[in-house]
């Protein structure tokens, strides 16, 4: 009687799929910024002056404007470009530091909200202190393809 092993003979960790992530400038935060504007133009020009048929003619115009804007497919080229991995490490354009992804990443229908930790592989005792801190990273939806963000909201989900 043969006896086998109950583990595999090769290393489960080191077989972690790998995903290269483009991202490219977003076309939302230019919007929620410009959105932000006339909002805070829109309530300076009633609270003060109380023209109220010109702060309707700014925000119908904006509103139409910011939907144009944003009907218009987002054609610019790619920035940036990470290395995700299935266990939530990331790399980014091939730079020699790694990070690690938390589980309190968040996802939200324009974005997903990163917040990540530099993967250190052992930290002594007198470490310094903004290698502990985490970092905050926010990708608009539209700055990647659908399979990327897909991929990027499946590694999250395995987070939680």
């Amino acid at each position: 009687m043969k006896i086998q092993s109950s583990t595999p003979s090769f290393n489960l960790y080191s077989n972690a799929l790998k995903y290269n992530v483009n991202v490219r400038e977003s076309r939302y935060k230019l919007a929620v910024y410009s959105a932000l504007g006339i909002f805070i133009f829109l309530v300076m020009l009633v609270s003060f002056t109380f023209y109220y048929i010109l702060a309707q003619t700014v925000a119908v115009v904006g509103i139409i404007s910011l939907g144009l804007f944003l009907s218009i497919g987002n054609k610019n080229p790619f920035t940036n470009s990470l290395i995700l991995t299935n266990t939530g490490s990331i790399e980014f354009n091939n730079k020699q530091v790694s990070y690690q992804l938390l589980a309190n990443s968040r996802l939200s229908f324009i974005g997903c909200w990163l917040v990540m930790i530099q993967d250190v592989p052992s930290l002594p005792p007198h470490t310094n202190l903004s290698e502990k801190i985490p970092k905050q990273l926010f990708i608009f939806r539209d700055s990647m393809n659908e399979q990327d963000y897909s991929r990027i909201t499946r590694v999250i989900e395995q987070l939680e």
